[in-house]
């Protein structure tokens, strides 16, 4: 057993000559890219093992925002794992859907019948979604779930909309240490699979009372530990909405 044992702890100096040549040289490829620039620029890029949150209220558009950065992802063949805990599979596809073929959701969703390019837009969109490597899941999880079912799955990258919504294995006294135990839980599995897990988060009400709306990290909902365990925190919020 001794024998075959794996060490988990090396040297400094097997580190440094594993890791010294991947810096000062162009992108090797192992940061992956949200597609928006602005982040891009100030992140350089996601790595494996980070866990990355996005927190905003409801309806500022987090959801509109991931589902275009997983598309992203899945375009430039990268293979992702969309947890959606809010949305049917099929309103995942609406907006991924819109995203592609640039008509508006609402369109889609309630149109009777072709406009202009509508129709071929709407066939080419899905002529490019059916192949992507995208894997999609609905409904309620827990994160030893999603381990279970993506350890061999090989992602580049993880999505979880959102993070209030995972279920625990136990019970715990309340629900800020229960938030903070599946936060905790992300990040080990972020760290275990080497992969960048982009993680939603809803805020609580503490910056609708501010006049420019603007929140901070204090307000992610019910978890102080998600400020610790997470690489990146991006908060959004609409400034059209300020007072």
């Amino acid at each position: 057993m001794r024998e075959n044992r794996i060490s988990s702890i090396h040297p400094l100096g097997e580190v440094i000559d594993a890791a010294s040549g991947r810096y000062f040289r162009e992108s090797d490829g192992r940061r992956i890219l949200t597609g928006f620039p602005k982040p891009d620029d100030i992140t350089g890029g996601l790595e494996g093992g980070d866990m990355i949150v996005i927190g905003a209220r409801p309806a500022v558009g987090k959801s509109a925002f991931i589902s275009l950065i997983a598309l992203h992802m899945a375009e430039a063949d990268l293979r992702v794992g969309f947890y959606n805990l809010e949305m049917s599979d099929r309103q995942v596809y609406e907006r991924l859907l819109s995203g592609v073929s640039k008509i508006g959701l609402t369109r889609i969703r309630r149109a009777k019948g072709f406009l202009s390019d509508e129709e071929e837009r709407f066939q080419k969109a899905n002529d490019a979604l059916a192949t992507v490597d995208m894997h999609i899941r609905s409904g309620a999880v827990s994160v030893s779930e999603i381990r279970s079912e993506c350890r061999h799955l090989g992602l580049d990258c993880l999505i979880i909309d959102y993070i209030q919504l995972l279920r625990t294995d136990v019970r715990y006294q309340s629900r800020a240490s229960e938030v903070g135990a599946i936060s905790k839980a992300i990040k080990a599995l972020a760290m275990e699979l080497d992969i960048q897990i982009i993680a939603l988060s809803q805020l609580n009400r503490v910056s609708e009372q501010r006049e420019n709306k603007e929140p901070t990290m204090g307000e992610l909902r019910e978890a102080g530990d998600i400020e610790q365990d997470a690489s990146i925190i991006m908060l959004m919020w609409n400034p059209a909405l300020q007072n």
